[in-house]
């Protein structure tokens, strides 16, 4: 998400603020995959909407990044293997490099049958319960994500499960496979759409789930048996050590219980200056350190943690802010500290608001053709029960981005929580309170030096702007940042 307009940075252009096409492409749809042969499938979808025009898709098959085509809305795999079956789903992106979200996905097997999230697909996979097939999901709720969407979320049952059918209305609606939580898009507004799911593993399944019921107008509800439920998401435990692996030494830590920055661990600017707009966000970060009499501080310290504040800049200060509209903080490592492979953790209590966007990533610290990118946690302040864990990189000089994988939990404003990744050759692990909440295992995960970063960002093209809603001060409070390294 960041480093889209950082792309640009790197590739020279210089001026002090970025002009530049914002508008993210529209989610493709259609998807559909089918079998050619013993050694094909088709993958065929709709063009999307975008102001520009669309450039080309990027391609996921089984959950990573396969393949990127241009000028077309299909695509014959045929490095696939007999009687195995894979799952595909799309981004979108245009000339500026903006990124649609992911597509839901379909499937097919080259042994000769096929699943999609089309309504219309016929071939419906079985859904009552077999011998020694799997327990049926359990605790399902769903939730209402503004006019066109619903995010569904489950208990795994006991057992080997390799994958999950979504029923819809009571027909079959998708397939997905390794996680336990599911957003339907492109629904229509103001509905209820009525909700199940079933367990397999290989050819066996479970009985469907109990049912729920959610509405696109972002309400929820569910039958009697399970209203609170189908109304918000599984409750969380706050964690205060989070997730340290065994055999891991720690390498940086910073338990901000002082009363300043420490100019030994930190910069308080992004590397390539102070007055360089990423991503069309409408702060100014502070450098306090290199320039203390600014005449404002976006950092408060209480001797145990360190708060990180986003304000509406002050007229007498506009001119020196890039005349920005707000003040706020980063802080980054670049030139104190970097790591290549370990693991970091943050706990903080997150800012909420519309337009608020608190973040803490690693950034790879020389340059080079790959450019890569980790972000820990991010989260949009008007969802503040939701955050985004993503990795990217450049492959052939074309930003390469997983799915921003999501996590569901209690509301992040309220308490501290920890962030955590564990950084691997070849894997990345993401963590929400000592718990692994999502992964991504690839040749293209990073393997040089990488440095970290924490910031309170304001607007952009991501959350938008700040509303009559917001409030400022905003304030991201940190306990503590820590890293470690393998034995």
């Amino acid at each position: 998400m960041r480093i889209t307009l950082t792309a640009l940075l790197l590739l020279g252009l210089g001026s002090a603020n970025v002009h530049a096409d914002n508008q993210r492409p529209s989610t493709v749809t259609n998807v559909q995959a089918s079998t050619v042969s013993s050694s094909a499938i088709r993958i065929n979808w709709s063009q999307p909407w975008d102001d520009v025009g669309v450039d080309g898709y990027n391609i996921y098959r089984n959950g990573s990044y396969y393949k990127t085509v241009f000028n077309t809305t299909n695509y014959i795999d045929e490095g696939v293997s007999a009687n195995s079956s894979y799952e595909y789903s799309l981004v979108a992106f245009d000339r500026a490099r903006n990124y649609s979200s992911q597509s839901s996905s379909s499937a097919a097997s080259t042994g000769g049958s096929s699943s999609s999230s089309d309504s219309s697909f016929s071939a419906q996979p079985a859904a009552q319960a077999r011998d020694g097939s799997p327990g049926a999901p359990s605790g399902l709720r769903a939730q209402g994500e503004g006019s066109d969407k619903i995010h569904l979320y489950w208990t795994a049952p006991s057992g080997t499960v390799t994958g999950y059918n979504i029923y819809r209305d009571g027909g079959y609606y998708s397939t997905i496979k390794g996680r336990t939580d599911y957003t339907a898009s492109s629904l229509s507004s103001g509905r209820d759409y009525r909700w199940q799911v079933v367990a397999f593993n290989g050819s066996q399944y479970s009985t469907k789930s109990s049912e729920v019921v959610a509405r696109t107008d972002s309400s929820s509800s569910s039958n009697a048996v399970a209203v609170v439920a189908a109304a918000a998401p599984p409750p969380q435990q706050t964690s205060v050590s989070g997730h340290v692996p065994s055999g891991y030494h720690q390498v940086f830590n910073e338990e901000f219980q002082s009363s300043s920055l420490n100019g030994s661990k930190w910069q308080s600017r992004y590397r390539w200056g102070p007055h360089w707009t990423i991503n069309n966000e409408q702060q100014f970060y502070v450098d306090n350190i290199n320039d203390p009499n600014f005449g404002h501080s976006p950092f408060e310290f209480d001797g145990e943690n360190m708060t990180i504040t986003a304000t509406r800049t002050p007229d007498h200060l506009r001119s020196k802010a890039n005349n920005k509209d707000y003040l706020s903080g980063t802080l980054t490592t670049y030139g104190k500290f970097k790591m290549r492979y370990g693991y970091v953790e943050m706990r903080a209590r997150m800012p909420k608001g519309k337009g608020l966007w608190p973040a803490f990533w690693l950034l790879h610290n020389q340059e080079n053709d790959k450019r890569p990118e980790i972000d820990v946690v991010e989260m949009l302040g008007d969802t503040s029960n939701k955050v985004y864990q993503t990795y990217h990189y450049f492959e052939n000089w074309n930003l390469r981005s997983t799915p921003s994988y999501e996590y569901w939990g209690s509301d992040f404003s309220q308490d501290f929580h920890t962030f955590g990744m564990k950084w691997e050759p070849g894997r990345i692990t993401w963590y929400v309170d000592g718990n692994a909440t999502n992964s991504h295992s690839s040749g293209n995960v990073a393997s040089e030096e990488m440095y970290l970063l924490v910031n309170l960002a304001v607007g952009g093209s991501w959350p938008g702007n700040p509303d009559g809603s917001t409030s400022f001060p905003a304030r991201f409070t940190i306990d503590y940042i820590r890293a470690y390294s393998p034995d």
